[in-house]
């Protein structure tokens, strides 16, 4: 009766019959449990017959995540016909990477329009322009459509987006202003780390150009609150050049080297994005709580 249906990889069927899924998230699919054989977990390399497999679940799950998460809570900053610029809270990642992820801007995106992932078809997918470490807080652009997500994304590459934070940091400040042109690249020996470049033999290709200025706020009880803009956007840049110039993020373990040793070690680094401008707009988010400084905060 089963002749029609010949003996495959159980990773390759998922392939065929959800499309949509990374190998990551059929892999993360299979942990969990939510593929079977006669109600028994199956990895991804048993060899099954394509009538046998059992995906309720899995379908389940994503119909769920396509619905969003009413529960997640998110400050509207401004909306627009395209887009919505959000107060994202320290400690939310910017986008889902796993199939788990429930607590991400696209799964409030999702909840606030049920439509949205018919613009969005992949499981899990980006709607954010441009990201914001998950430890940051403040501004962070959401797209309703795929059109808007491309534009922002345009705009974000042509460096047509300014981007403000705040930074509390630790270190002797010997200048009021900074000025810092370092290119970044990917560590050679941490995958977790970024390094300004002083000798591109110890890093990663690409090497990309980097340029961060910074203004000096106040002082307060050994840490320094710095106004930082960047005219360019690549991961980890105002930590990697803070760090550069002896001047760590408070609560960065990743890039103060005596973090252990500092008085305060609040959980996540203290970097929020203040403000964003483009094309004549600027928006700004409330700061006055942050400006306090993580000590009393």
């Amino acid at each position: 009766m089963d002749s029609g249906f010949p003996l495959e990889r159980v990773d390759k069927q998922l392939q065929k019959l959800f499309p949509e899924l990374s190998s990551r998230h059929i892999e993360e699919a299979l942990d969990a449990g939510w593929v079977t054989v006669e109600g028994k977990k199956v990895r991804k390399g048993d060899r099954v017959k394509g009538n046998q497999l059992q995906c309720y679940s899995l379908q389940e799950h994503i119909t769920g995540l396509r619905k969003g998460n009413p529960d997640l809570k998110l400050l509207v900053v401004s909306e627009g016909k395209g887009e919505w610029i959000v107060d994202k809270p320290s400690g939310m990642p910017s986008h889902p990477l796993s199939l788990l992820d429930k607590n991400t801007p696209t799964q409030w995106a999702f909840a606030q329009n049920t439509e949205m992932w018919r613009d969005f078809p992949s499981v899990q997918p980006t709607i954010t322009p441009h990201r914001l470490d998950t430890g940051t807080s403040g501004l962070l652009v959401v797209c309703k459509t795929y059109e808007s997500f491309l534009h922002w994304r345009g705009r974000f590459q042509a460096k047509a987006v300014q981007k403000k934070y705040l930074a509390w940091c630790f270190g002797e400040v010997t200048s009021n202003t900074l000025k810092i042109d370092l290119p970044i690249a990917h560590s050679s020996s941490d995958p977790r780390l970024m390094v300004s470049v002083q000798n591109q033999e110890k890093v990663r290709p690409p090497v990309q150009e980097a340029v961060t200025t910074a203004q000096l706020k106040r002082e307060q009880k050994g840490m320094s609150l710095w106004e930082i803009t960047c005219s360019t956007g690549v991961t980890h840049q105002v930590r990697v050049h803070m760090a550069a110039q002896g001047l760590p993020l408070v609560g960065d373990s990743l890039y103060d080297t005596d973090y252990l040793r500092r008085p305060i070690r609040p959980q996540f680094h203290q970097l929020r994005a203040c403000e964003l401008s483009w094309e004549g707009t600027t928006v700004v988010v409330p700061t006055e709580s942050f400006c306090l400084g993580p000590a009393t905060a």
